[in-house]
């Protein structure tokens, strides 16, 4: 990752537009940068914003893409917030208070999961009534290429245990995750619904489709530039390495916040 000068300054000021700051989350995907020389004095400086992508082939899991805004920054609401609703939460990236941990704790058991981390905080965060938003300029920019270099190193001796046992933990928490989404699972929220997530965001994760429009996130067509988009597909390949450290940063930021 790579931030902009004086980042922390704009998403302070940023989440004191929110109506209630610490209730709320400033999150999305940032745009991509390519190392070494990071993202330069020309980088990219509008906002992206969070909208449903395509449901996987395979898990059934929503995917989710940022797409990015042009020149929202001038648009502010009635009220001054010039921060853009959004319902869908970006693990890469998301700025909040940290007493929001105490109504939504990251969940620490979801051990092996990628895909499915983010919907799950989501609609959790949507229940417990905390409200989702895009920063209307970005602050923040993240190599999304894969590094070639990264291999798994675990014997081929002992590979197929390893293996088996993050396919079967892995699918305990998508099952965990599909739950969740049904508004039966873990850590949701009493504010509002599992089913008000789902119409919310445009999407049926029954018949896994995606409502007409659901990709502008209830704003204007104009609002976006044309084919710029930001998404974590670059990251679909799973390996046991990527799929434990997830799960292990996850852990990390719970024990950080004392949430463990």
């Amino acid at each position: 990752m790579r931030f902009r000068p004086n980042w922390d300054v704009y998403l302070i000021h940023q989440l004191h537009q929110c109506p209630v700051p610490s209730a709320s989350v400033l999150t999305t995907y940032p745009p991509n940068y390519d190392p070494p020389n990071g993202p330069g004095l020309h980088a990219e400086t509008r906002g992206t914003i969070l909208v449903p992508w395509k449901f996987d082939e395979t898990d059934g899991m929503l995917r989710q893409k940022g797409r990015l805004l042009n020149n929202h920054s001038r648009r502010h609401d009635n009220n001054g917030n010039s921060n853009i609703p959004c319902r869908l939460f970006a693990a890469g990236f998301n700025f909040f208070q940290s007493s929001l941990l105490d109504i939504c704790p990251y969940d620490g058991k979801l051990h092996g999961l990628f895909f499915g981390e983010e919907i799950s905080m989501a609609v959790r965060l949507f229940t417990s009534g905390v409200d989702l938003y895009a920063p209307p300029q970005t602050v923040c920019y993240h190599m999304w290429k894969r590094n070639p270099l990264r291999k798994q190193t675990a014997s081929s001796n002992d590979s197929n245990t390893v293996n088996d046992t993050a396919i079967q933990s892995r699918e305990a928490s998508l099952n965990m995750v599909r739950m969740q989404l049904r508004g039966e699972g873990r850590g949701l929220g009493t504010i509002r619904t599992a089913k008000q997530f789902e119409e919310a965001i445009g999407v049926d994760f029954k018949t896994l489709e995606l409502s007409k429009g659901c990709e502008n996130a209830g704003l204007d067509d104009d609002t976006f530039v044309v084919d710029g988009l930001v998404s974590n597909e670059e990251a679909n390949e799973y390996s046991v390495v990527t799929e434990n450290d997830m799960s292990m940063v996850i852990s990390l930021v719970g024990k950080f916040m004392g949430n463990a």
